[in-house]
């Protein structure tokens, strides 16, 4: 693999670049910078194949991402393979796959749409945004080693004070609390949505009784409902059942309106 971008020469707009290679056929780099201990992080990935669906349809926004992570992704070169499944009127399906060598290791369906700027109706408690928070109050995320993941050089993440892991002290719930936003100051987007909705460490991190190591993404889908406002992405993730090595997740992403703009739910390998 070649043409490895530099973590210092990227943002998000860069990193998830697409160059039409003919035929359905997208040529990316995956970069260095957007990744978890050498691993390309699942929700950047999540955007870069929501993207490349966004140009075979004139539909301007996901609506609804699907992914099923089948290896781990190198840096370097990596080609799109888009096939439209169905253009319609006021939504389009389309199946993206990501090639390196020769072989597929991210495959997702995309429905893409329109999205608004109108405040979704929250029809259940739980869908209104914690109240209380302030970021300025909540941590910078540490690890007991002092290991400071590549990720967080790109999207500034806070967690709640209550959070434990960090300390090697976990709650006993598997739940976090917190807020993201990229470094640079680029205001979120749909795609910025898809990268956040896996932004948080996992949520089984605050178990108690449960050797965990790396715990990477195997499916990952997010929905997405509203155009986000300026300002910090806040999320709310937790995980409820664990089943042999794998573990379920799931998040709510609200805008710094404390409108509920995004959830997602997961399937993760416990290591």
């Amino acid at each position: 693999m070649t043409e490895v971008a530099a973590i210092d020469d990227i943002d998000f707009d860069r990193a998830i670049a697409l160059q039409p290679l003919g035929e359905g056929r997208l040529a990316a780099t995956i970069a260095e910078g957007w990744d978890i201990r050498g691993v390309p992080h699942g929700g950047y990935l999540l955007a870069m194949l929501a993207a490349a669906a966004g140009t075979a349809v004139p539909q301007p926004h996901p609506l609804s991402v699907s992914a099923t992570y089948l290896a781990a992704p190198t840096f370097g070169r990596a080609e799109l393979s888009v096939r439209v499944v169905r253009a319609g009127r006021r939504q389009s399906t389309v199946e993206v796959g990501l090639i390196q060598d020769g072989v597929e290791e991210v495959r997702a369906s995309v429905t893409l749409g329109t999205l608004v700027d109108d405040d979704p109706v929250h029809l259940a408690p739980d869908a209104d945004a914690p109240g209380g928070a302030d970021p300025a109050s909540y941590l910078e995320p540490t690890r007991p080693n002092g290991e400071r993941l590549s990720l967080h050089d790109r999207v500034e993440v806070r967690l709640g004070p209550e959070t434990g892991f960090q300390t090697g002290q976990p709650s006993g719930v598997a739940e976090l609390d917190g807020f993201m936003r990229f470094v640079d100051g680029r205001r979120p987007d749909p795609l910025a949505l898809l990268l956040f909705s896996d932004g948080l460490p996992p949520s089984i991190f605050e178990a108690k009784g449960i050797e965990i190591g790396h715990v990477p993404t195997v499916q990952l889908t997010t929905h997405l409902f509203a155009l986000p406002a300026p300002g910090w992405v806040r999320s709310r993730c937790r995980t409820r059942v664990m089943g042999g090595s794998f573990v379920d997740e799931d998040a709510d992403l609200w805008d710094e309106a404390g409108r509920l703009v995004a959830t997602a739910r997961q399937l993760a390998l416990v290591r």
